[in-house]
């Protein structure tokens, strides 16, 4: 009896993994506190956004509607990005280069952030127009076209 109980559990076990850690920000990652303006092909939404980020791969964004209502917290970092929220459509996590769709543009943040005017990619990769103002060594602005998925994003950074 105790043979099938322990095939059983070794079976169901088998199925589960550990979630992804993502890095905890420090004193070391670059904080960007402000407004966010989105637009789609569907809709416009204004809503308050932070963006922490640590060199080129470790990225994290938490945009939320005025009271509060969480539309998107997105991490990501070199190997594994996780969505959650209304835009993820609940929520998703895999590679970042295997985002869907209406989650492609919002995981490039972490790149076209750091380098608005568009880096030399890979023909099928994502592309972007965009352009950054900044004052006193601190960003203020970022506005970012993502003409593939008709999405733009216009940062304005208080903090």
């Amino acid at each position: 009896m105790k043979a099938p109980v322990a095939l059983l559990a070794a079976v169901l076990l088998a199925g589960c993994q550990t979630p992804h850690q993502f890095a905890t920000p420090d004193q070391a990652w670059q904080t960007h506190i402000g407004q966010l303006k989105y637009r789609d092909t569907k809709r416009t939404v204004i809503g308050d956004v932070v963006v922490q980020q640590r060199g080129e791969q470790e990225f994290q964004l938490e945009f939320q509607k005025a009271g509060g209502i969480p539309l998107l917290t997105l991490r990501v970092d070199a190997t594994t990005a996780r969505a959650e929220g209304l835009f993820a459509r609940g929520s998703w996590q895999g590679a970042p280069s295997a985002a869907p769709k209406h989650l492609r543009s919002w995981v490039w943040l972490r790149t076209a952030l750091l380098h608005p005017k568009p880096l030399a990619i890979k023909a099928g990769d994502q592309n972007w127009a965009g352009e950054a103002k900044s004052a006193g060594g601190r960003l203020k602005s970022v506005s970012l076209h993502f003409p593939l998925d008709e999405q733009r994003f216009d940062f304005q950074f208080n903090r």
